[in-house]
């Protein structure tokens, strides 16, 4: 028997979701749930979690973007971020704020295989190597 993926699980719970009720919703996740465990993949089901989120994500023009910064960002400083990836990706974004102090200052943005690093740590590393 062929594996079934964890994007391919994914995309066939979102389209048995699709136009249900709230009623029929739980009902096709607890139908959901017994495929995964009749297919012995019950131990997907975080990838599976994960995989559903940025296929819901992909069908409805959203772009989920991890923001890594040494401190809280303020609300202005996210709506800045939010409306210049916008711009640029087309699509609507959904920030992920994580907290890291070995930063010093500046943001990370990670985004699908993408990575802005914009961190002050990241801009001394580079002028050490350029001068050593």
């Amino acid at each position: 028997m062929r594996k079934i993926t964890p994007k391919k699980y994914a995309q066939a719970l979102y389209e048995s979701l699709e136009g249900k009720d709230k009623a029929e919703i739980a009902s096709a996740i607890t139908s959901f749930i017994q495929v995964l465990v009749r297919n012995k993949s019950i131990s997907k089901s975080d990838k599976v979690i994960s995989a559903f989120q940025d296929y819901l994500n992909e069908q409805e023009g959203i772009q989920a973007v991890s923001v890594y910064s040494v401190k809280a960002l303020h609300q202005e400083e996210k709506k800045e971020i939010k409306s210049g990836l916008k711009q640029a990706l087309k699509k609507e974004i959904e920030l992920i704020e994580y907290i890291d102090p070995e930063l010093m200052g500046g943001v990370i943005l990670k985004y699908g295989d993408v990575i802005v690093d914009g961190s002050v740590k990241n801009k001394i590393e580079n002028l050490a190597n350029t001068i050593g």
